[in-house]
């Protein structure tokens, strides 16, 4: 795992990238690669790429940027599971390895197949790769978006970088608000790609390559999981033996590592599942948990603690306080780069620093179970209202205008939007949306631009309903909810200690297998995962399996009621806040939860997010400035 970053002054009939403006854009990253650094400036001095190095396969080789036999220059951050198949056949080809590590397969793929080499890819990954022949780059993210790659064209000078903080070192960008997608960001927790929250810099989207060269920047999909929207006809007992197959080559293939591998450990199904399936695999297994002090409905630790007990795991934790959670406020920000307003971020950045302290540079984690097997209560209720809604579809469009216009204020929360959609004729995703509903945005916004959630075409020759929503929320899941928000806050939190986190659930052929299953195959009734559970039957202790879920989160309710909600009111006072919010109507909803008269902290942890995101990446204040501060300011006291 890695970070890159380069320059090509594409417009430029002279160059002018210096060594020095790449060092300062690659150090941004160390974080994501202490073990190892290099620049490469062309001789026209019009490319420059930077890459900082974890090493985690062929320690000794695999120094990047890596050149091939023609000269093209690759920066690469990732790891290709499938590389020992690839090189076999390149090798046939007649290609000539010179080390053992994945990143050298992405040169001679090239070489032998163009453009299309990123579609033989199967990992996680981001790259760029200049060939100077061609006086263009390539660069792309993989398919399920695991890996980030940012970007921004302006004056003839193309930038990249794996975390958008690379891409602010340069002299030539500005860390101006993009006020379009501000609304969209309070509804999906994350702005969904292209578009960050930075004016003029973009991410890449999950499967997506582009190309720059003196004509500009192109960018094309060249492959999308969410395409296919019908189901296959397959029966629950082969289906479960196909999903048990796919998964342990899977757990298999991100054993690929020259350093010790561990898991983080929840306690709950998923995560115990990957402890279960690498128990035979993989000598002791490390595994890491993580609780808080104050919040015992919140602490899955006893759980964990039973599970590394059943398989004998090396079991590490680490508990985490208020005052930690306020004093980690800014760092967490600081390195969500752009606001990822999911809690969960908080506890990721302390187990993954236990992990790291522990020796083990490589975790395995649950990320994307939930979504393709469709393990969230939240499916099981919205699975229920299936009946209410489709007869509520069929009333006359005016009936339900006033059905809708009747529901009261107060009411009007996610259910609301819920009920907004299945009245406009087509049912929302079932998580959207995740942050801020359309009423409250409403009311804490001072301009709205509403960027509506990302709904795609139905098949042609038309779809059931229950097709309809079951293809729309996955859309939405694996488009935008997994590869901007889930999957980049694991990398983020893992990246900024150093350690290399995998996720076998998203191995690309799994995903394109299981997305397509029958919803009875995953939900049934109120049992949820139905055909992971039957797959892994054998596997699973009986207690995890018929324990409830719980969910892996962080007690921002609690925290918001003491001096993190301090924190935010005070937030609130600078000026530039008013530019985005309603500040007395956002300060009303801080004084409402903190007297238990309303439940709005995960309508408030977005808000916070981005007031502290503003205060340190727009406005400049540094971090620790930023948190000592905020500690005072809180009567908590500086550190």
């Amino acid at each position: 795992m890695c970070g890159i970053t380069g320059i090509y002054e594409y417009g430029r009939a002279v160059g002018g990238v210096t060594a020095d403006t790449v060092t300062r854009m690659r150090d941004r990253l160390t974080h994501r690669g202490p073990d190892g650094a290099g620049v490469h400036i062309s001789e026209d001095r019009r490319v420059g790429l930077g890459h900082r190095r974890l090493a985690v396969v062929d320690l000794a080789h695999g120094a990047q940027p890596m050149f091939g036999d023609g000269g093209e220059c690759l920066v690469f951050n990732g790891e290709i599971y499938n590389y020992p198949a690839l090189r076999r056949d390149l090798e046939a080809r007649g290609a000539r390895f010179r080390t053992d590590c994945d990143t050298e397969v992405v040169l001679h793929a090239y070489r032998h197949h163009g453009d299309a080499c990123v579609d033989l890819l199967r990992g996680m990954f981001a790259f760029a790769l200049w060939d100077p022949k061609a006086a263009r780059m390539l660069f792309a993210r993989d398919p399920l978006g695991e890996k980030p790659l940012y970007w921004t064209a302006r004056h003839g000078t193309f930038l990249f970088a794996s975390e958008a903080k690379a891409l602010l070192a340069h002299p030539r960008v500005d860390a101006g608000v993009n006020t379009t997608v501000l609304e969209s960001y309070l509804a999906n927790l994350v702005a969904p790609s292209p578009a960050t929250l930075y004016r003029g810099i973009d991410k890449l989207p999950p499967g997506t390559a582009g190309t720059c060269d003196a004509q500009g920047v192109r960018t094309w999909r060249y492959r999308d999981v969410t395409t296919e929207r019908s189901f296959l006809d397959v029966s629950l007992p082969d289906a479960s033996a196909q999903v048990r197959n796919l998964l342990d080559r899977s757990v298999q293939a991100r054993l690929m590592s020259d350093v010790p591998v561990g898991v983080l450990l929840s306690g709950g199904f998923d995560s115990t599942a990957l402890v279960a399936l690498l128990r035979e695999r993989a000598a002791r297994t490390s595994t890491f948990s993580v609780g808080f002090a104050d919040a015992p409905g919140l602490d899955e630790r006893d759980e964990a603690r039973w599970v590394a007990r059943h398989f004998g795991t090396d079991h590490h934790e680490v508990t985490v306080s208020s005052r930690e959670a306020l004093e980690s406020l800014t760092a967490m920000v600081h390195h969500q780069d752009e606001p990822l307003a999911d809690p969960v971020c908080m506890p990721l950045g302390f187990v993954c620093a236990l992990a790291r302290r522990r020796g083990v540079p490589v975790v395995l984690a649950g990320e994307g179970a939930d979504e393709l097997f469709w393990g969230y209560p939240g499916y099981v209720r919205a699975m229920r209202r299936q009946r209410e809604l489709r007869l509520l579809q069929r009333l006359p469009a005016g009936a339900r205008r006033i059905l809708t216009a009747a529901v009261p204020r107060s009411r009007r929360r996610r259910g609301f939007d819920l009920l907004v959609g299945a009245v406009g004729g087509r049912q929302l995703p079932m998580h959207y949306p995740l942050g801020i509903p359309s009423s409250l945005r409403s009311e804490v916004l001072v301009e709205r631009t509403y960027d509506p959630p990302l709904i795609p075409p139905q098949l042609t020759g038309g779809e059931n309903a229950l097709q309809t929503v079951a293809f729309d929320t996955q859309h939405y899941e694996f488009t935008l909810r997994l590869p901007e928000l889930l999957l980049m806050r694991i990398d983020r939190f893992s990246m900024a200690h150093s350690v290399e986190a995998r996720v076998p659930f998203l191995d690309q052929e799994l995903v394109e297998y299981a997305y397509r299953l029958p919803v009875h195959h995953k939900l049934d009734g109120g049992r949820t995962k139905v055909v992971l559970r039957r797959a892994l039957a054998d596997l699973m202790p009986e207690r995890v399996t018929n324990r409830p879920k719980q969910g892996f989160g962080a007690p921002i309710a609690h925290w918001l009621r003491g001096p993190m909600g301090d924190a935010l009111v005070d937030l609130l006072t600078a000026p530039a806040m008013r530019h985005y919010f309603r500040t007395e109507a956002v300060a009303g909803m801080v004084a409402e939860h903190r007297a238990g008269r309303g439940h709005h902290a995960w309508f408030l942890w977005p808000i916070l997010n981005f007031a502290v995101w503003h205060r340190v990446w727009v406005e400049g204040e540094p971090a620790d400035e930023l948190t000592d501060r905020m500690l005072r300011r809180c009567g908590v006291g500086a550190r």
